[in-house]
């Protein structure tokens, strides 16, 4: 009997995922519990396993289509079970209505192009005309300010040598020269023109190659024969630059981040917290207890009894309303390979310190072993980003969408301060919490971030 796979909804905010790779093709018998393929949602990379045991009959959508949930993606039967073109189709089509439900477009499968007869060579067509610039869904304010313009990167080369490239619209950032200290003369020019005059390139892909510095002889032509086109020369680099898909995980930041700056009003406070006591409380805290405790153990421990003397910073946007939540849970943004993520720890209001320790390193293991699952990074009320391990003195960093705010952390360094009335040597380190201006104002921002600095300055109170 044929089995549905489904695209899972692995979250509550999750609509589709992309098939990052199939781990099995058409024709394998898999068991209950066999990985199918890897998928990546709004927020992380997951597997999908079987529901079903038998032998892959259909694989509906190949690696890097993007699919709605709950959407039919592959069939699983017995061996002598037959896909019919008619089960093909009521899935391609459910898939359809459920993008059409949720405004997005879904991806087609890649059709196989019939059998004909060849009809001889097709006739050279007109370039088309580019596209129109997509306009905004709403106006941009323009800056009464002109734009900055990036001073031209200076190019060595002689007046004849510049003199024919402009006559037969050579880049000359696509040369390297053969002159006196690299510089490039007539020779080059020619040389390079002689190359292009043997391609297949269209006047306007030539001119756009000009302006924009692109070596079309590194280019492979989408036109008739391998013909250079407009669109070739757009999507490719400036000369000596390369052009690198993103990864599954990179484009799912990239959404994200988007989203968050172009939906999330932002606003910023900074603190300069004095963390001399905190670093001795750890130091006393490592040689006493069982458990490593790091710095962001103790950040989110001074979070959590702030959320309790501010509950006003824990909440959500709901649909036009706020959504005060009961519980804290408290994101640890981690940096693994090709991106970053946000494991969750959740309930800190019940959890001690080391508690926090223990849940933070539990789940940062299984953040850089890919084996996170989706209440593991749902639901958090605030992201703590540190960078001050890489020597950076103060970050503003992005909100997570569905949080309130995100807590950004600078690195810890000995500055002379005012103590007492007199200078002193102290470990100081940059706080700057950025929040959403929706949920919050600043007063009530400023009330959090200074009960986090007022706990970290008085550490005893985190234990």
């Amino acid at each position: 009997m044929i089995k549905e796979v489904v695209m899972p909804k692995l979250g509550q905010t999750m609509e589709e995922g992309s098939i990052e790779s199939w781990r099995v093709k058409e024709g394998d018998a898999v068991a209950k519990g066999d990985v199918l393929l890897e998928i990546n949602t709004d927020k992380a990379a997951l597997e999908v396993e079987s529901f079903y045991a038998g032998v892959v009959k259909k694989l509906l959508y190949p690696q890097g289509e993007t699919v709605p949930c709950n959407a039919v993606i592959a069939f699983i039967g017995d061996p002598t079970d037959t896909v019919t073109d008619d089960m093909v189709q009521r899935a391609l089509a459910g898939a359809k209505a459920l993008a059409a439900a949720k405004g997005a477009p879904v991806a087609q499968p890649a059709p196989v192009a019939p059998s004909v007869p060849a009809a001889g060579p097709t006739p050279a067509r007109p370039e088309p005309p580019p596209s129109p610039t997509p306009q905004p869904a709403f106006p941009i304010p323009q800056s009464p300010f002109p734009t900055p313009q990036s001073p031209p990167e200076r190019i060595f080369s002689s007046p004849r040598a510049r003199r024919a490239a402009a006559e037969r619209r050579v880049p000359l950032q696509a040369l390297r020269g053969s002159g006196p200290g690299g510089r490039i003369v007539e020779a080059d020019v020619l040389a390079f023109a002689e190359r292009v005059s043997a391609l297949r390139v269209s006047p306007t892909a030539l001119e756009i190659a000009f302006q924009r510095g692109v070596d079309v002889t590194r280019l492979k032509g989408s036109g008739i024969d391998g013909r250079i086109m407009a669109a070739d020369v757009e999507q490719a680099p400036p000369a000596g630059g390369r052009r690198v898909a993103l990864t599954p995980m990179r484009r799912i930041v990239a959404q994200r981040m988007t989203l968050s700056k172009t939906t999330i009003p932002h606003f910023y406070l900074t603190a300069e917290v004095d963390m001399t006591e905190a670093v001795a409380f750890r130091q006393r805290l490592m040689a006493s207890a069982s458990r490593r405790v790091s710095f962001n153990d103790l950040i989110a421990r001074a979070c959590t009894l702030a959320f309790a003397a501010v509950p006003e910073m824990n909440c959500a946007w709901a649909d036009g309303a706020l959504l005060y939540r009961g519980e804290v849970n408290i994101g640890i943004a981690v940096g693994i390979e090709g991106g970053l993520i946000v494991p969750v720890i959740r309930n800190c209001e019940s959890k001690s310190l080391l508690d926090i320790a223990a849940a933070a390193e539990a789940l940062i293991a299984k953040a850089r072993g890919k084996r996170l699952t989706p209440d593991d990074y749902d639901g958090g009320c605030l992201t703590i980003s540190n960078l001050g391990m890489f020597g950076v003195d103060s970050v503003l960093p992005i909100i997570n969408p569905g949080e309130a705010a995100i807590l950004g952390i600078g690195r810890i360094a000995k500055r002379p301060v005012v103590l007492d009335d007199g200078i002193a040597i102290r470990q100081m380190s940059t706080f700057v919490l950025a929040c959403d201006h929706r949920l919050v104002d600043g007063v009530i921002g400023a009330r959090f971030l200074n009960k986090v600095k007022e706990d970290l300055e008085a550490p005893d109170s985190l234990g």
